[in-house]
């Protein structure tokens, strides 16, 4: 068998340049799919900044929310978004909480506790109880005004927002079924 070293040798160039022309496109491509979604949820009425990054075939999506009123409808909307967008691809929707030192000591000493509780024993009617007990006492001992806690449930999630002033604090927590 006589092996031409000129044919081996072109075989082996245009697979080199074949393989570089893929890999750029596929940098090009998911380049402008990160920048048309942060687009995307920035036009978004809830959304104050995006990041969006990809790790282990997931996208991550981390979220900056605005002051809102309902973070269940806010955040199912966001995520209808973002499953249309991409199409059955995995993606997690992360949120950054902007907040001061005393909301997070409220949810880090307190809240979280009974937060945590209600969703293990399924006693909701308690913990909402229990969360207004720590809003009346909070809002009569503080200077820095009313502190309101707001829980929405539904089968998948339990959606916290808790306000102190004009800091806001989301947390979004998977409900076991």
């Amino acid at each position: 068998m006589n092996l031409d070293k000129n044919k081996i040798l072109r075989i082996i160039i245009i697979s080199i340049i074949f393989l570089f022309l893929m890999l750029a496109f596929q940098w090009h491509v998911g380049k402008n799919v990160k920048a048309k979604l942060e687009n995307l949820l920035l036009e978004n009425k809830y959304v104050e900044s995006v990041e969006v990054t990809e790790q282990r075939e997931e996208v991550i999506i981390y979220l900056t929310l605005k002051n809102i009123d309902n973070l269940m409808e806010a955040y199912n909307r966001i995520s209808n978004t973002m499953k249309e967008r991409l199409k059955g691809q995995p993606f997690e929707l992360k949120i950054i909480n902007k907040t001061d030192s005393e909301l997070e000591d409220i949810f880090n000493r307190e809240v979280q506790f009974i937060i945590y509780e209600a969703l293990k024993t399924g006693e909701f009617t308690e913990m909402r109880a229990r969360l207004d007990e720590i809003e009346n006492t909070v809002t009569e001992n503080s200077t820095s005004g009313p502190l309101k806690i707001q829980v929405y449930l539904d089968s998948d999630n339990l959606y916290l927002h808790i306000q102190l002033n004009e800091s806001n604090f989301y947390k979004v927590i998977k409900r076991e079924v």
